[in-house]
């Protein structure tokens, strides 16, 4: 695909929020954050906003209507920490028809009483919220959506079952696919992702059971109604195999390249396709001098993501050509959970990292001949 989501750089498990020398957590601010969570689950919206000044209230009752009507069902703080008049901790939010909570920032002034103040976005931010259940998780319509929220409804089963017949049943298969009208609103609800096609968000971290957090994937109407009908259902696919990947647990310092992510969502996205193999990796053979494996910067530089994504699918794939997409997935598994690539390569593909960017390469030389349609 021309292009993928971001992969937070984060550790598995969040680092605390404030640095050394802040204050512990405000006994006062803990507890109204846990009545306001108590009291959004009961739809209690005078409650919900009880401990915020009350210049707030009304546009914080604004707030938490629209998010009730998509589906909330799931709202508290963890790490609640004061800090001079910050307030700041881990929310953890999740709707009717997602697996698993998604974690964000969570923000709040302080001064005896909770002031709104920027923390994670959430879809109810950006205005009404229409929440559509379906096989395989939900899709949060903000706004008028149309043919394109029509269409990745229809397709979100579909797409969910792909990932299942690759990866496995093994992750949380309620997905929560936002679509926003503009670009700038995917920008807004991820912190990055300009010129994206499609993106998954929420922070890198455990839950209370010690598994991953959920995580959404976000798509605006604006880009997707210039992709054909097999695009949108390839970058779809694309991204529930970023979910299902992120549910598996990381350990703490375990480094997985992005090439390595990125190529095996585009080559399960892409299984079974009719389009040639060269249309695909266009940019890559247009490329002058000799593939070089990208680098995960490469991947966010709009001057080089283009050939990165077309170098990362025709790896993986040609790895996949000569052991099956069975071991790619197994690779992807083992360097999730720990194994360094360099290590993974010769224990799980039977060939050195080493041989297996050779072959990659002499495909790539070869124009990708005899890889299909």
């Amino acid at each position: 695909m021309p292009a993928g989501p971001p992969i937070p750089r984060r550790s598995l498990l969040l680092a605390p929020l404030l640095p050394a020398g802040c204050s512990a957590p405000g006994p006062d601010a803990r507890g109204l954050l846990a009545d306001r969570g108590r009291a959004l689950l009961e739809r209690d919206l005078p409650a919900a906003a009880r401990g915020y000044a009350a210049d707030d209230r009304p546009a914080l009752r604004r707030h938490d209507a629209r998010a009730l009507a998509a589906g909330l069902v799931e709202w508290s703080v963890e790490d609640v920490r004061v800090a001079g008049r910050d307030v700041t901790g881990l929310l953890r939010v999740r709707v009717e028809g997602e697996g698993r909570a998604v974690a964000g920032a969570f923000r709040a002034g302080w001064d005896g009483e909770l002031h709104l103040a920027p923390g994670a976005p959430q879809p109810w931010d950006l205005g009404d919220v229409t929440a559509e259940r379906v096989a395989g998780g939900v899709v949060l319509h903000v706004g008028r959506t149309g043919d394109v929220g029509r269409q990745v409804a229809a397709d979100l089963p579909a797409a969910t079952a792909r990932v299942d017949a690759v990866w496995g049943p093994g992750w949380p298969r309620g997905t929560a696919v936002v679509v926003v009208p503009t670009a700038a609103d995917v920008t807004r609800l991820a912190g990055a992702g300009d010129g994206l096609d499609a993106v998954a968000v929420g922070l890198d971290a455990a839950l209370p059971d010690g598994a991953p957090a959920g995580v959404r994937v976000v798509l605006s109407t604006e880009r997707f109604a210039a992709l054909t009908g097999q695009g949108r259902t390839l970058t779809l696919t694309h991204e529930l195999v970023h979910v299902a990947t992120r549910a598996t647990p990381r350990p703490a310092g375990a480094v997985v390249p992005r090439w390595l992510i990125e190529g095996y969502a585009d080559h399960v996205a892409r299984l079974g396709t009719d389009v040639p193999a060269p249309a695909l990796a266009a940019a890559l053979l247009r490329a002058p001098g000799p593939p070089r494996v990208p680098a995960d910067a490469d991947f966010t530089d709009p001057a080089r993501a283009q050939v990165a994504y077309a170098a990362a699918w025709t790896l993986v794939t040609s790895a996949a050509r000569a052991g099956g997409t069975g071991t790619v997935t197994a690779l992807v598994r083992a360097v999730w959970t720990g194994t360094p690539v360099a290590d993974a390569c010769p224990a799980v593909l039977g060939r050195s990292l080493r041989d297996v960017v050779a072959t990659w390469r002499a495909d790539v030389a070869a124009d990708l001949v005899g890889w299909g349609p």
